[in-house]
């Protein structure tokens, strides 16, 4: 499934489902343009009825400005399952560099489910 962030980093509405227990991996496609970006890294907040329920940090790399897009894959995971793990979920996710500057965050909503929709 391919995901496109709006510009404003706000997906409207459900952003996509999982299916509870299923194995996923995230996959980034990024560009640089102007400066070097030292040390990003992307965090990841997942919120259930106001609660936090999963938090991680991962670091990226440092990259250089160049013409084709950089890809980051990051290792498989597996969806949380059973009866109170479905239901909606919001989450915000950041790429900051070292000196924290913020190149992107996104903001949404999501549902796991026992089948898909």
């Amino acid at each position: 499934m391919v995901l496109s962030i709006p510009e404003d980093g706000k997906p409207q509405g459900l952003w996509f489902t999982l299916k509870e227990g299923s194995h996923y991996r995230l996959k980034f496609s990024f560009q640089v343009s102007n400066n070097i970006v030292s040390g990003l890294r992307y965090t990841n907040t997942v919120w259930k009825s106001g609660l936090r329920v999963f938090s991680t940090k991962d670091m990226i790399g440092t990259f250089s400005p160049q013409q084709e897009p950089y890809t980051h894959e990051m290792p498989e995971e597996t969806a949380p399952s059973g009866f109170m793990a479905r239901g909606s979920y919001t989450a915000k996710s950041k790429f900051l560099d070292d000196d924290n500057k913020c190149h992107l965050e996104i903001n949404y909503t999501f549902d796991i489910r026992k089948d898909w929709a």
